[in-house]
């Protein structure tokens, strides 16, 4: 249509006036379409700059008056391409609040249709944050807070979720004498779904208070809430309620920013000193939208970020399943189907029935309970803690004249309220509730950055109870960020606190043990040079899963293990260690095999400081694979030595090379099966050819390797041929 209106700009006159007909018709269902018709002129008169005087003189007044049609579907239509006009920067926000804003209000005023008060009252929230102060304070507040007492529960509602714009956008005079008091009434009010939906933008409007709004009325309503009689809006003030505890962080773990489309959202908003940023939440939607609690600080969103779903306030909704978590059952999840697992299961507090209930699937299914039990007392609730143990006393002013230092004060205050934090201990007891369990346990990295690592202790046994809970799907949120607890609490506590846990979840269900194992290396550098050679044994474990085909989590443990190898004493490699990598070279998925090849110049790079275990560690390579009677072991010890040259002296100097791996690698220049043929050319030709060292003549094995050469360059397979041809790589190695 664009090319239509530019080649025929004289008919413009003529095509407003069949508009402004249309917009009169009896039929609703043309005054509906002409509605369509006139947004979508709107965007076209905006890309050219003789024609945006229509906007203003007869499109735009058309759409506003269509927002006072008797008919709600055009009364609808008309809000939705009011808003489409908006967020593509048609209309600019001097006219948002001179023309449009006025118009809104008024519509929504001169109406008793609650549908289009509800739409018109949503429509006012989402341009909150495009007009001025001076006309959010005198115009826009007092409509949404008046709308807000409406008889009507949608109309309630769609106020209620403005509140946060308002918050964000309003001074601390107005959120203090009129936003905040509103809301802690609407946390009262008569019908549960307000007081839920309180519940769900208690985050964003925290986030949006100073401290000191913050401890009182936000604390206050969070209280409210968490006690309320509803049992739905206690358990949606509990989901809430670490992205809740997080706005308590100096400075701000999370704050609110406005994107380019005016779209609120709250991000992490750390400084440069502090190391990590708030979890996210697997089973939220975008609104709560926290950065991953990462080592390499990933900055904050910036006020220009472009979001997806515009116009839209995102409300946090931590109930949202994915397709592959309904894969398994949260209830019991068996890694053997010997049994049926139909059958019902009982877990009252009756200990007898406890008993006799494990007594019965252990009869059933040997060692495959659906969670490991912990040992430090996992199973007790938070409550039955002691207090000195759970809460950070205050401090209290000796006789004398002294004040507390500056570290006294650090060490002991608190800045999330006690009330909250017990709430949140509480969540992770729900062994009946696995979906408020999980939110605690996504929480949980993000709640101590905010109380701080002193304050550990106070979520020590939360995190126990977590990584014991009977949910897998639990354990394996406790278990993904285990390394970066112990990096946020240091070595001592890790050793002390975390340690035993990461040796229980070593020995859950492979879906656990992936959570524990994807940052074990970042976890290894957390614990002393002596605990480590205490876990080195333990290593084995990984190498057995519930079934063989769970070959990514071998190749997973490879990644993590090459990475961590430098951690390890050369006795703990060679007693320990090697076993497992020589383990993984041997595995029958290829690309545990592949992965596994990194795994021996790192340990030949260790071993240095032990040369004796380094030459043993060398023979064993030799007999294991050069000299195995499996042709796919003698083609990987081609590969190993491919590897090994590729470190160059640093792994092993190519003196040592040539004298003690380089002659099994030239025997196997005439192995029976092509496939260890071809890659022992791609081994010489890329690696041995163009190293003086082994084409020396003075190499005792130079004539031997000539041979090699000259055979695998006349080789009866085309592709060993191939790979053998000395013009191919460009390497001027001559016949003679």
């Amino acid at each position: 249509m664009k090319f239509v209106i530019k080649d025929h700009l004289e008919m413009i006159p003529d095509i407003l006036s069949v508009i402004d007909k249309m917009t009169k018709d009896e039929d609703k269902l043309m005054r509906f379409d002409t509605v369509s018709t006139v947004g979508y002129l709107c965007t076209v008169f905006h890309q050219h700059d003789n024609l945006r005087s229509y906007i203003h003189s007869f499109l735009l007044p058309a759409i506003i008056k269509a927002l006072s049609d008797p008919a709600e579907q055009v009364v609808m239509r008309s809000q939705m391409v009011l808003t489409y006009i908006i967020s593509k920067g048609v209309i600019n926000n001097k006219t948002v609040e001179e023309i449009v804003c006025p118009a809104l209000i008024l519509a929504a005023n001169s109406t008793d249709d609650l549908h289009v008060q509800n739409n018109i009252v949503t429509l006012v929230g989402k341009i909150v944050l495009k007009v001025c102060n001076n006309v959010l304070c005198k115009t826009v507040l007092p409509f949404l807070i008046n709308k807000s007492h409406s008889d009507c529960i949608y109309v309630r509602l769609a106020a209620l979720l403005s509140f946060p714009e308002l918050g964000h956008a309003l001074n601390i005079e107005h959120k203090t004498k009129v936003l905040l008091p509103r809301y802690v009434e609407m946390c009262n009010d008569r019908v549960g779904t307000i007081r839920k939906t309180c519940a769900d933008i208690i985050a964003p409007l925290s986030a949006c208070c100073n401290d000191a709004l913050r401890r009182e009325s936000i604390t206050d309503a969070a209280g409210r809430l968490l006690s309320d009689s509803c049992k739905f809006v206690r358990q949606t003030a509990l989901e809430n309620l670490g992205p809740l505890i997080t706005t308590y962080a100096t400075p701000a773990v999370t704050s609110l920013v406005t994107t380019r489309t005016y779209i609120l959202m709250m991000v992490s908003n750390f400084t440069d000193d502090l190391h990590y940023i708030t979890m996210k939440c697997q089973t939220s939607q975008e609104y709560f939208k926290a950065t991953e609690l990462l080592m390499d600080r990933e900055k904050p969103w910036s006020n220009e970020t472009t979001m997806k779903n515009d116009n839209k306030f995102w409300v946090a909704d931590y109930n949202v399943k994915t397709e592959s978590e309904e894969l398994y059952s949260t209830f019991a999840y068996w890694r053997e189907p010997i049994c049926d697992t139909k059958s019902s299961f009982s877990f009252e507090n009756d200990c007898d029935d406890k008993e006799s209930e494990v007594e019965r699937l252990q009869s059933m299914i040997p060692n495959k309970l659906w969670y490991v039990p912990m040992n430090n007392n996992s199973n007790l609730n938070c409550t039955d803690m002691k207090k000195s143990e759970f809460e950070v006393k205050p401090i209290v002013e000796g006789n004398g004249d002294s004040k507390p230092s500056t570290a006294e004060l650090n060490d002991n205050y608190l800045v999330v309220p006690a009330l909250l934090l017990d709430n949140y201990a509480d969540m992770a007891g729900a062994f009946d509730d696995s979906d408020l369990a999980s939110q605690c346990a996504c929480m949980l990295p993000a709640v101590l950055v905010t109380i701080g690592p002193a304050h550990w202790p106070l979520l020590r046994h939360t995190y126990y109870v977590l990584a014991s809970h009977r949910s897998w799907k639990v354990r394996r949120k406790a278990a993904s960020y285990i390394h970066k607890l112990a990096i946020y609490i240091g070595e001592e506590a890790t050793s002390r606190d975390l340690l035993p846990i990461f040796e229980s979840l070593v020995l859950d269900l492979d879906e656990v043990r992936s959570g524990a194992i994807d940052n074990f290396a970042a976890f290894l550098r957390m614990l002393s040079p002596s605990v480590r050679s205490d876990l080195a044994p333990m290593l084995c474990r990984f190498l057995k899963t519930d079934y063989e085909w769970n070959w990514r989590f071998r190749q997973n443990f490879c990644e993590q293990l090459a990475e961590s190898l430098h951690l390890f004493t050369p006795l703990d490699m060679y007693h320990h260690i090697h076993e497992v990598c020589l383990s993984l070279l041997m595995d029958r998925i290829s690309s545990v095999r592949q992965s596994a090849l990194s795994l021996v110049p790192e340990l030949l790079v260790v071993l240095n400081k032990n040369l004796g275990l380094k030459r043993l560690m060398v023979n064993e390579l030799v007999t294991q694979f050069g000299r195995a009677d499996s042709w796919s072991r003698r083609q990987m010890f081609a590969q190993i030595c491919s590897y090994i040259l590729n470190y160059g002296d640093r792994c092993l100097s190519a003196v040592d090379f040539s004298n003690e791996l380089l002659p099994c690698l030239l025997n196997l220049g005439s192995d029976r099966v092509p496939n260890v043929r071809l890659m022992v050319a791609k081994t010489l030709y890329s690696q041995i050819v163009n190293n003086p060292i082994f084409m020396d003549l003075q190499n005792p094995q130079h004539h031997v390797l000539t041979e090699t050469l000259t055979r695998l360059r006349r080789d009866e397979d085309r592709d060993v041929r191939y790979f053998a041809d000395s013009n191919r790589g460009g390497f001027g190695i001559s016949a003679n």
